[in-house]
């Protein structure tokens, strides 16, 4: 008998053979299965499937059977193979019904593309599954959503390729029967590369692919691996990403800190010193707050320029604060939703002051210098520029919070923000060498004479400390008696000085990461992130909680102090804040 190509089957004229013919072409998917027993009862079996015929082919296959997928003929549309025949890659189709040798033989990718299926093969990614699946293949890939015919276009954004390995290299278990260690992909979408990448689409940062390439993936310790110590220098200095990189910079661990803080003892307690320090600062400054707000709230002792109400919200709002930060700190509960409460009982702090404040003109009271002209400007530079720097840092600090990130979008995006912050670093910098000059000229104009620096420490600070934690606790009834300057000022002002370097320093690590990352030792630029990134969230917690409060918030000064505008203070307020530095001016006129 002639044989007959598929398409022809469907014209033949013969009764039976017709009958047949279009129960296959046209059966249901659910009936297809059913529709190749009936061809191969007619009396035309095996018939030859012309290679051209797609539709042919489609018509059985555009839903599952015989536990083989469904063909995506949409999907396959926009695919590069969207002009091949079925054929072209299942060449051992003939005929239809399918026989078991036709379908022993498989679609193989390296027929046509055989340089990537030989790299792949000498890769990791071609080892034995210990369980089945484990391993990549061309169609886990490159197929959308594993589908061999949806084939995704070779020229990938670099971001959705990312995405695809971390799919993958996060799962615990499976990277664990290889001795891979699943924190590769968290540590690189906590990285810079991996937060510019995946959450502000900077698509020129580097993805997966950029340092351990596609289908010849090596462990870091081949010694071809593009990722091995002696290739890694190279693989940094590539073009288009860090021209000049040598191996300390290439080995700093800066795109998975997390694997390098397993390696380095020094980077761990580095670490741990940080988180630490913050922990203990905050909850000894919010202690005392909370010690504070509780003798202006509930002793009889006069509280000025506000009233008790107002001081009852202030105490509700930095109740919440405490509840959000701790919350944060041990990873439990809604810290932004309690933080958002605390704002907002500020806000009912202020209504409150606005209604129930005295009404008509206040007395006029004499007025005592405190901020000569070029402190207040080295201030103003001072603050103008940390908020500036906290709101283009922590965005990056913490990507993962939507509301932060849509702050470097309102800005104009990752770019724009990484300008500000260097311009504002410039700013913080000048200022701080501004003010260290000052001291060095004013102390100059004292004759040297230590006295003349009223912010040095002091055993008055100490026994001050004491007596006010006594008044705070109920075992004196009146609050000690404060200088020119008090203890709190000082650590205030000292805090900056502490963290002034590291964050300098750090952040010159970090600007320029080639040029001092090649100078230092391997850990040196994961050292500057820690302490930068660490250093940064203790200054803003600092800043936010401690010197707004003492400055601002609390009772007595609420719902602003002036001094840092015009320099001076009323009587009344140093009465209450600097009753000795008031005697001293007053004897001395």
């Amino acid at each position: 008998m002639r044989r007959l190509g598929w398409s022809h089957l469907r014209n033949r004229r013969g009764a039976v053979s017709e009958r047949c013919a279009r129960l296959a072409a046209l059966a249901r998917p659910a009936l297809a299965a059913a529709a190749f027993a009936a061809v191969a009862s007619c009396p035309v079996r095996a018939q030859e499937i012309a290679r051209e015929d797609v539709d042919s082919c489609l018509a059985c296959h555009s839903a599952a059977m015989d536990n083989v997928s469904a063909v995506d003929k949409d999907a396959l549309a926009r695919s590069p193979h969207k002009d091949l025949v079925c054929q072209d890659c299942h060449s051992s189709i003939t005929a239809a019904p399918h026989t078991k040798e036709m379908l022993a033989q498989k679609a193989e990718c390296g027929t046509c593309h055989p340089d990537p299926l030989a790299d792949y093969m000498e890769s990791v990614h071609s080892r034995p599954d210990k369980v089945a699946g484990d391993h990549p293949t061309c169609q886990s890939c490159h197929g959308r959503g594993g589908d061999p015919h949806a084939v995704v276009k070779a020229d990938w954004p670099r971001r959705q390729t990312t995405l695809m390995c971390a799919r993958c290299h996060a799962q615990n278990a499976r990277m664990l029967r290889y001795g891979v260690d699943p924190d590769a992909a968290r540590s690189y979408r906590a990285s810079f590369h991996g937060k510019a990448l995946l959450r502000f689409d900077l698509v020129k940062a580097a993805g997966c692919v950029d340092c351990h390439k596609h289908h010849d993936v090596k462990s870091p310790g081949d010694p071809a691996a593009p990722t091995n110590s002696a290739n890694a220098a190279a693989t940094c200095a590539q073009k288009g990403c860090h021209p000049g990189a040598k191996l300390n910079f290439a080995m700093s661990g800066a795109n998975h800190l997390q694997l390098k803080l397993k390696q380095s003892t020094l980077l761990r307690l580095e670490e741990l010193f940080f988180r630490w320090l913050t922990a203990g600062t905050m909850l000894f400054l919010i202690g005392g707050i909370a010690l504070d707000l509780r003798v202006r709230v509930f002793t009889r002792n006069p509280v000025p320029a506000s009233s008790r109400v107002v001081a009852g919200v202030v105490a509700l709002s930095f109740l919440s604060l405490a509840a959000s930060l701790a919350m944060a700190f041990l990873g439990f509960g809604r810290p932004r939703w309690v933080g958002i409460a605390a704002v907002a009982l500020m806000a009912v702090a202020g209504l409150v002051w606005v209604v129930t404040r005295p009404r008509g003109a206040p007395a006029r009271e004499q007025e005592y210098a405190r901020l000569d002209l070029t402190q207040r400007l080295q201030h103003i530079m001072l603050f103008v520029s940390f908020i500036a720097l906290a709101l283009t840092g922590l965005p990056l600090r913490f990507a993962g919070h939507p509301w932060l990130a849509a702050m470097y979008e309102a800005i104009g995006g990752i770019g724009v923000a990484r300008g500000v912050h260097r311009v504002a670093a410039v700013i913080m910098i000048t200022a701080w060498i501004w003010h260290s000059l000052d001291l060095l000229v004013r102390w100059k104009r004292a004759g040297f004479k230590l006295s003349a620096m009223t912010m040095l420490p002091t055993l008055k600070d100490l026994q001050d400390f004491a007596d006010l934690s006594k008044y705070y606790v109920g075992l004196a009834s009146q609050p000690p008696r404060f200088d020119r300057f008090e203890f709190r000022q000082k650590f205030d002002y000292f805090a900056v000085y502490w963290g002034m370097p590291i964050m300098v320093f750090s952040g010159l690590v970090l600007w320029f990461p080639i040029f001092l990352g090649n100078m230092l030792p391997e850990v040196g630029i994961s050292a500057a992130y820690i302490a930068h990134s660490d250093e940064a969230i203790l200054a803003v917690l600092a800043i936010a909680v401690w010197h707004f409060y003492n400055v601002h918030f609390n009772p007595g000064d609420f719902p602003m102090s002036y001094a840092w505008l015009t320099g001076k203070k009323t009587r009344s307020q140093m009465e209450h804040e600097h009753p000795l530095e008031l005697e001293r001016i007053e004897k001395e006129s």
